[in-house]
């Protein structure tokens, strides 16, 4: 039977699907690790909340990999969009790469020089901080949500920030940069930590807002939680 763990930052993002599917039960874990576990349909569910930012999701995707090796890792929850984009609150979003921003060698220019370095032995591309997403994943379920998901998919590349963007200004700085659909504060580490153990993973996440609105009550949580639960549902019903 298939192994699907669903990683998240926060417990919020998570409390509808797992209100609707009371079998996924907190297990008593060490290393400050929040796990439920349960199994739906024909396959075991793993659920990690991790804690929001790059740091904790290091740690906890780490500390579950070394007890257990799942199929594939969904990493899921709430992220802005950018206006510039298209998209907007309520859409989905499937990260064709993730970039962490504050990955390279700072210049006198707008654009970082890559690290002299790998951060991942042959993987060049993390000398920028990029992680491509798995093109055997990504088309399929691509064309799965493009086919069952009323509203809009949005299928580009994601970054990955540790300060939240402030203002549309900066916003429109990081667009014209990197060319990203959405931002979020863990999407990065968790294609690092997979690359590292050889895991696949796949980023889909909900638009809860558009990125450098710093107004709340202009974030739509509620449809962007439904949206979660929908995203949850459509891979464990369609495992690839």
């Amino acid at each position: 039977m298939p192994r699907l763990l669903i990683l998240c930052a926060t417990q919020f993002e998570m409390a509808l699907f797992l209100d609707r599917h009371p079998q996924l039960v907190k297990e008593k874990t060490p290393s400050h690790l929040t796990l439920y576990s349960g199994v739906l349909g024909q396959t075991f569910v793993d659920c990690v909340i991790s804690g929001p930012g790059v740091f904790n999701t290091v740690h906890a995707l780490t500390v579950y990999l070394t007890q257990k090796r799942p199929s594939m890792i969904l990493h899921t929850g709430i992220a802005g969009v950018f206006a510039p984009s298209g998209f907007g609150i309520g859409d989905i979003g499937i990260a064709a790469r993730e970039q962490y921003v504050h990955t390279g060698v700072g210049c006198d220019t707008p654009e970082y020089a890559p690290l002299p370095f790998e951060l991942i032995c042959g993987q060049p591309l993390t000398r920028q901080g990029i992680y491509p997403a798995d093109a055997k994943l990504l088309e399929p379920y691509r064309g799965l949500f493009s086919r069952e998901v009323a509203g809009a998919i949005a299928l580009g590349n994601f970054i990955t920030v540790s300060s939240i963007t402030p203002s549309f200004a900066q916003a429109q700085k990081l667009y014209d940069r990197f060319s990203p659909v959405m931002e979020a504060m863990e999407g990065a580490a968790a294609f690092h930590v997979a690359a590292l153990y050889k895991v696949p993973v796949i980023e889909i996440r909900a638009v809860s807002n558009f990125v450098g609105e710093r107004d709340k009550g202009k974030w739509d949580f509620p449809l962007a939680c439904e949206r979660i639960c929908q995203i949850c549902r459509m891979v464990l019903t369609h495992p690839i």
